[in-house]
């Protein structure tokens, strides 16, 4: 078995690998692409397939296998050659036809699968086949259960980070063949994509990427993925400069490989979504945090409009109701003193009754009682006066208030604030530094810049001209997370003097006592002029420090 392996490793040496000798024989016409096929499989797919799915290059390593060729002899099992493949579905696995091909042309050669973990080889069979395109399907008959990787349809570019999975030769230099039928974690190489071709080194009309990651023989059907570990490409074949000897790896494009899946009747997991870089991830997190605190602001605002209404109905309701004692009050005395009269009267009007004599109680005194009478319904006023006072008082309060809350800054945010240049997501930074500056008020900055509240006072704006600069500057600041951006808009000669004359007709002046909503309406003014993007964008982190 031992003698059987070397001479089977020894084969596989000056065996031909598309990998080492970057070609090998054309398989005929290719097959035109077709764009309406892709269309509608990637529709399929975007319909029937579930999102979640790995979003890493870790989590899309659990998906990588070793691709191996097996030679059944009289002697033995014995290994002929290996590759490297990946999962796109429940017990379906892709790698390069040049890998598998002996396994077509002769009934002793058999293929299996080593997966990165588990209890060793897995059988496979070959379900589809096609060197036009340089790829192959497998199916595997048991194993553990794999991921399957996720398949980019985004457009790659030039100088995206890629990352290659696989197996590659220079990993197991001095092992023997049983070593190779061992599960293993693949190989991870990085670079970038140094071009984008429409043919393959072998001169087949395949689209393809070059890219900077480092793949050798024992590559071929690794993935090549984003950096959000997203499949891009097939690893199929690696070539080196004649003079220059600088090596490349060369991919079989993700389009390709869709076409072929979906004609196979495959439906991977797709995503439409660019991959975006580690300053661009950090800055989408960020902006979901802000957000986030900006609609639980809005939720939290909402929720105090909604009380200071429901305050101002109470008061409203408590005044009423006290007038309309008061009133009942009144009604209720006039009565007495009205029955008490006609009571007297009577008795006047009837001489044949004798009437008794007797000291009046005191509270049975008729000038008391009147006097009684009186000192309630002057109490009841004078009770009414208060309240209505006091709802008035509170409703004045409450207005204020609701004004004050949408225009009043982050008490932390006041004071001395220092601001630290973010550069990662700055652009035209250079020659800027950290700064430094006093915030009060209603966010007045150094005292003489007033800036208007923008998003019911959860950001704040001020829009300069700046006159040797000939350009527009638009100042944001954000108190709650302490975020200073400054965005520059050059200006030309027509629209610099416009914006001057905004300037001059719209009376905001300096100083931290002038009118927000004057502020606010000359941003507005100026803001038109800020067209297209900005030649800079500057990004401080702010923090106060008293």
């Amino acid at each position: 078995m031992a003698a059987g392996l070397a001479r089977a490793l020894a084969a596989t040496v000056a065996a031909p690998d598309y990998l080492e000798r970057g070609g090998g024989t054309r398989a005929g016409i290719f097959l035109v692409i077709k764009a309406l096929r892709l269309l509608a499989a990637a529709l399929f797919v975007a319909f029937a397939v579930p999102a979640a799915a790995q979003t890493s290059v870790d989590e899309a390593e659990r998906g990588i296998v070793r691709v191996v060729v097996i030679l059944q002899t009289s002697e033995g099992r014995m290994l002929y050659g290996s590759g490297s493949g990946f999962v796109v579905g429940p017990n379906l696995i892709v790698t390069n036809a040049h890998v598998v091909a002996p396994a077509r042309q002769r009934a002793e050669y058999g293929v299996a699968i080593v997966p990165p973990e588990g209890d060793g080889l897995i059988p496979a069979t070959i379900i589809r086949y096609s060197p036009l395109s340089e790829l192959a399907l497998l199916e595997v008959r048991g194993g553990p259960d794999l991921p399957a990787l996720t398949i980019s349809t985004v457009e790659p570019h030039p100088g995206d980070g890629v990352v290659a999975l696989g197996y590659p030769d220079v990993d197991y230099q001095g092992t023997s063949g049983s070593d190779l039928l061992r599960p293993s974690p693949p190989s991870r190489t990085s670079g970038q994509i140094a071009s984008l071709r429409d043919r393959a080194p072998t001169g087949d009309e395949i689209p393809t990427i070059n890219h900077q990651a480092v793949i050798s023989s024992g590559s071929s059907g690794g993935p090549l993925l984003d950096e959000c570990g997203r499949v891009i490409g097939v690893n199929s074949w690696h070539v080196s400069g004649q003079d220059t000897r600088e090596t490349r790896g060369v991919s079989t494009r993700a389009v390709q490989l869709l076409q072929f899946l979906d004609e196979a009747g495959v439906s991977p997991t797709l995503s439409d979504e660019r991959c975006l870089s580690f300053t661009e991830r950090i800055e989408a997190e960020r902006a979901q945090t802000i957000q986030a605190l900006q609609e639980q602001n809005e939720e939290l605002a909402s929720k105090l409009e909604t009380a200071d209404r429901l305050t101002r109905i109470a008061v409203v309701i408590l005044i009423g109701g006290t007038l309309a004692l008061f009133v009942a009050v009144c009604v209720l005395g006039a009565f007495v003193l009205s029955t008490r009269r006609r009571n007297g009267h009577a008795a006047a009007a009837h001489p044949d009754h004798p009437q008794i004599h007797h000291d009046p109680e005191p509270f049975e005194a008729p000038h008391r009682k009147r006097h009684g009478v009186l000192a309630i319904m002057g109490a009841a006023a004078i009770a009414v006066i208060l309240i209505v006072a006091v709802g008035i008082a509170l409703l004045r309060m409450g207005s204020q208030g609701g004004e004050s809350a949408q225009i009043a800054i982050a008490p932390e945010f006041s004071g001395s604030i220092v601001c630290t240049l973010d550069r990662a997501a700055s652009t035209g930074a250079q020659g800027v530094s950290d700064m430094s500056f006093t915030a009060s008020g209603n966010l007045c900055v150094n005292e003489r810049t007033l800036y208007a509240p923008l998003d019911n006072g959860a950001r704040y704006r001020r829009a300069i001209v700046l006159g040797e600069a000939r350009a527009l500057d638009i100042l944001t600041i954000d108190p709650n997370t302490g975020e200073f951006l400054r965005e520059r808009y050059p200006l030309d000669d027509q629209a610099f003097a416009a914006a001057n004359e905004a300037v001059s007709s719209s009376a905001a002046g300096r100083g931290c006592q002038g009118d927000p909503q004057i502020v606010a309406t000359r941003n507005e003014t100026l803001m038109q002029f800020a067209q297209g993007e900005p030649s800079q964008r500057l990004v401080w982190h702010c923090e106060a420090r008293n």
